[in-house]
């Protein structure tokens, strides 16, 4: 697995707005897409940080370098301060707790 650590400083009162966007790439993933989760800093309420999780490098850099992603890239510009920190890398541990079957 591969994927980016991603720190945005979102314009104040735009945060709504950025992730209403960030939602319709849930509805439709690009291939190889896993999973994301977003922070927003304790200190600093227009500090958010996104972890992206894809299957392969790949497939990031497939995504990355996409015509769809470079409109959605220029979308999500408008919401923040100045272009985001990026920081790419290998998968090398994860885990989760699945909820309790009922």
């Amino acid at each position: 697995m591969f994927g980016t650590i991603a720190r945005y400083r979102v314009k104040p009162g735009h945060e709504k707005q950025l992730m209403e966007e960030m939602g319709s790439f849930e509805s439709d993933p690009p291939e190889g897409w896993m999973y994301h989760t977003a922070f927003r800093s304790t200190k600093d309420p227009n500090e958010i940080w996104l972890s992206v999780v894809f299957e392969s490098e790949e497939a990031y850099r497939k995504n990355a370098d996409s015509p769809d992603m470079d409109r959605e890239y220029k979308r999500m510009l408008e919401h923040l301060q100045g272009e985001p920190e990026w920081h790419d890398g290998q998968v090398i541990h994860e885990a989760m707790r699945q909820p309790a079957k009922s």
